[in-house]
């Protein structure tokens, strides 16, 4: 299982599955989350999947703990381990919607 190291701290990275992606596409629906903010929630799921005590965290915990100069690596290092950059870009080649079909 992969890592990533977020203030000092190894996470593990869990596999995305499709239920874990329509879970989060009816969430972000249910909620109204905007894509910006919808792209902490994914992070912050996917770690908790495997990290306990990542997995008590509220979003804006989450979002302190996110230096914005390692954002970016943080983000691809979870997305590539996890599966979610393969998903998206299949998504984009088909021209689709997460969870809902064709735009």
């Amino acid at each position: 299982m992969n890592e990533v190291k977020i203030e000092g701290k190894n996470y593990k990275i869990s596999r995305l599955y499709n239920d874990d992606i329509k879970k989060l596409e009816r969430y972000r629906i249910e909620k109204k989350i905007d894509l910006l903010d919808f792209d902490t929630y994914v992070l912050l799921y996917t770690l908790g999947k495997a990290n306990p005590d990542i997995k008590k965290m509220t979003i804006d915990e989450f979002d302190k703990l996110l230096d914005i100069g390692e954002v970016d690596r943080i983000r691809k290092e979870i997305n590539d381990a996890s599966g979610f950059n393969k998903y998206i870009k299949k998504i984009e080649e088909k021209n689709l919607t997460p969870g809902i079909g064709k735009k």
